[in-house]
């Protein structure tokens, strides 16, 4: 999402690295340019403004902390900054108790998301609350019928009706509904227009007297640029914000707008959007956020991904198999396999430290390469797969023939294997990794889920 902007700062960041003391001008330089990168990314310039002074603030004439190296110490606070900038308040849903009926309304421009966004809540929540998707969209043909199945693949209850063309009577009828199949959220998905009307106004003012409402979340499509503001003022005026859900927040678009909306409407962004699937939702973290502008990565969120496409065994399994130096064709094939399931190796970079500054097209480049490699590898026999001799050039001619590649491609797959296998089964190798990941702010417990 920011890699333009990070780009920008960890460049203005290069300049001042490995300096123990750093002058009001070096200081001052590095913010401008930090700014400019801010507003090119679509922030706006009253936040961007706002953000350049509170950072002089913090950093211009300040002590240098003992113990803290300048470059350091500089960083640290455009990172605090940039977190009260784009807002350091509650994520997530505020859920009443299990008792009570918590109702959550979503609303926004139609195309913002919303009923996609319905169903991401309800999956995330589902284990901990009994959930009713509302579908109350009696414009936007198949809307219902789309809410309707996105249920039925989560695996909630919905109510809609296609025959009423009242929304506030459809709600009147879920709200009936939920309480004899006793559900304690419902996450009602409301109908949008192209822009934003006095109709659309007067149908959300309406419902929200059908009903007790929990929270009203505004659904804004993080790559609409500046509109976003004009859009979240709007809804601000007429209904009121409890909070924000950003969509689209993995797109590469500049997507700037996102980080002021805090400054600029005042309501905390709750969760982001991050892909198509139903499970691409996060809670926001602002810190997190920073952390990815300022070219840190996100450990957290790269541990967060590895849990759910590999289960805790398999991952102990590989760990003790790399240890012992056991490591086959197979282990191998896992990897790549757990990679895609991770979103793929440019996604998985990006989270490390520094990742974001790597050429993007030689990542896709690699990541074809093992695609290749899994074709091949699934043309060995099974006992060539477990690696316990070398393959000779007759094995490997048949190989390349059976996976369509070449017998290049699959010297290539070969040699790569075995500059893996060489690097484990060694303490002092296994040593020297665990310092490194200590330099990433990871740890062998982390690199255990990850593989």
């Amino acid at each position: 999402m920011f890699d333009s902007i990070t780009k920008s700062v960890t460049t203005a960041f290069s300049k001042i690295r490995g300096k123990r003391v750093l002058t009001d001008k070096e200081i001052t330089d590095t913010l401008i340019t930090i700014k400019e990168a801010l507003l090119s990314a679509d922030v706006s310039t009253q936040a961007a403004d706002k953000f350049l002074e509170e950072a002089k603030k913090k950093a211009v004439g300040q002590e240098r902390i003992e113990g803290v190296e300048g470059d350091n110490q500089f960083i640290a606070y455009v990172h605090d900054t940039l977190v009260d900038m784009i807002g350091d308040g509650v994520s997530g849903l505020k859920l009443l108790e299990p008792e009570k009926q918590t109702v959550t309304l979503l609303f926004g421009l139609q195309g913002s998301g919303k009923t996609t966004t319905a169903a991401k809540l309800a999956k995330f929540y589902k284990e901990k609350r009994r959930v009713m998707l509302v579908g109350l969209d009696i414009y936007r043909p198949a809307a219902m019928e789309q809410l309707e199945i996105l249920a039925k693949d989560v695996g909630v209850l919905c109510y809609t009706d296609t025959k009423e063309k009242k929304a506030y009577k459809i709600l009147k009828k879920a709200i009936l509904v939920a309480k004899k199949e006793h559900v304690d959220l419902m996450i009602v998905d409301t109908a949008g227009r192209l822009e934003i009307d006095d109709e659309m106004m007067h149908e959300l003012r309406r419902l929200l007297n059908t009903i007790n409402v929990t929270e009203r979340l505004l659904v804004v499509d993080s790559t609409a640029g500046q509109s976003v503001y004009d859009v979240a003022s709007s809804f601000q005026k007429n209904i009121g914000i409890d909070g924000v859900i950003l969509t689209k927040f993995d797109s590469g678009v500049r997507g700037g707008a996102a980080l002021s909306l805090k400054y600029a409407t005042g309501s905390e962004v709750r969760f982001v959007g991050v892909g198509e699937h139903v499970d691409d939702i996060d809670e926001f973290d602002a810190k997190r956020v920073a952390g990815q502008i300022l070219g840190m990565g996100d450990i957290v969120k790269l541990v967060e991904k590895a849990r759910s496409a590999i289960s805790e065994k398999e991952a102990e399994e590989m760990l003790k198999k790399v240890i012992e130096n056991n490591f086959d064709y197979n282990d191998f094939m896992k990897q790549i396999d757990a990679t895609s399931k991770m979103g793929g190796l440019g996604k998985m970079i990006n989270m490390v430290p520094g990742g974001s500054s790597m050429d993007q097209g030689l990542l896709g480049e690699q990541e074809l390469k093992f695609y290749r490699y899994k074709v091949i590898i699934q043309s060995m026999t099974a006992k060539e797969r477990l690696a316990m001799f070398p393959l000779n050039n007759s094995r490997r001619v048949r190989i390349a023939i059976g996976s369509g590649t070449s017998v290049y491609e699959v010297n290539q797959l070969v040699k790569q294997f075995g500059l893996m296998k060489n690097m484990m089964g060694s303490s002092k190798k296994m040593d020297k990794l665990a310092k490194s990941l200590g330099q990433m702010g990871m740890s062998m417990d982390d690199l255990n889920k990850l593989m």
